[in-house]
């Protein structure tokens, strides 16, 4: 029996991984606890990823919402999109080529139970830890995982962390929120870090993901060039005066260089560059 109000909305961007993307379905279907729905877009796959989603949503005991674009749009476009079909109080964006352990919905539910009722507006929610395929830690740093669940700021995630990790966040705080539109694929921090600052979650060490990068077109660790005006508007953002006079020399001159390289291969305009950095 689906669920007429899921208290989870998954949300997943496509493009050319139908291999990929049964095995996070099937990760779906084990979960033991099915209180959420699964929000597909395929941005413009040439494979059969269309009729792959089409048939497993008569199948599967949990809601499926579909969107199919004919043509590829790029994941900014796609999830802008994706996000006004979420109802779940709650919502995550899980890749393609992820898969969630078969407890994580269940364990994420309790979790959420702990924030305290009259502090809700004050949290995001859940930060989770990812792993590899190989068993390590795609969030902490080698020999530094968290020790145990806390409840803590965005601040301190954001220094103990060295990558991924899975949020679980709530909805509302996304409402008229969007990704900027300046390339298929825009770094995930031009969009979060503004939202979380000042907010709390409930940081866990519990593993809720294994991550897959053997795509070709993976988001995570594809080629940097890939997507050079998306990289380019993402430093521009996230880049405030006060958090780049903190940086190290060293670290400044890399990310100027960066930047102007990115500016350079995705073909901005010298003066849009200027006045956007």
């Amino acid at each position: 029996m689906k669920l007429e109000k899921p208290f989870i909305s998954i949300i997943t961007s496509t493009w050319n991984r139908e291999n990929f993307l049964k095995k996070l379905a099937n990760s779906l279907i084990g979960q033991s606890l099915k209180n959420f729905e699964w929000i597909v877009g395929n941005d413009g796959s040439e494979d059969n990823t269309d009729q792959f989603i089409k048939s497993l949503s008569k199948e599967v005991d949990f809601k499926i919402i579909y969107v199919n674009s004919q043509k590829r749009i790029g994941k900014a476009a796609m999830d802008n999109i994706l996000l006004e079909h979420v109802s779940g109080e709650y919502l995550t964006w899980c890749d393609s080529d992820d898969i969630l352990l078969p407890e994580t919905i269940k364990n994420i539910s309790k979790l959420i139970d702990e924030i305290p009722y009259r502090e809700k507006d004050m949290y995001v929610g859940i930060y989770a830890q990812n792993v590899d395929k190989s068993g390590v830690s795609q969030t902490f740093r080698e020999n530094n995982v968290l020790p145990e669940t806390k409840h803590v700021s965005w601040e301190y995630i954001h220094e103990f962390i060295k990558g991924d990790g899975t949020v679980f966040e709530r909805s509302e705080i996304l409402k008229g929120k969007k990704f900027l539109e300046v390339d298929f694929l825009i770094s995930e921090s031009s969009f979060f870090l503004e939202i979380y600052k000042g907010k709390k979650f409930i940081f866990t060490p519990l593993i809720v993901k294994i991550m897959d990068r053997s795509a070709e077109n993976s988001v995570s660790f594809g080629k940097k060039l890939s997507y050079c005006r998306g990289s380019a508007y993402c430093i521009a953002k996230i880049e405030t005066p006060d958090r780049f006079n903190l940086y190290s020399l060293s670290k400044k001159i890399k990310i100027i260089l960066n930047y102007w390289r990115y500016c350079i291969h995705g073909d901005i305009n010298f003066f849009i560059a200027k006045k956007n950095v």
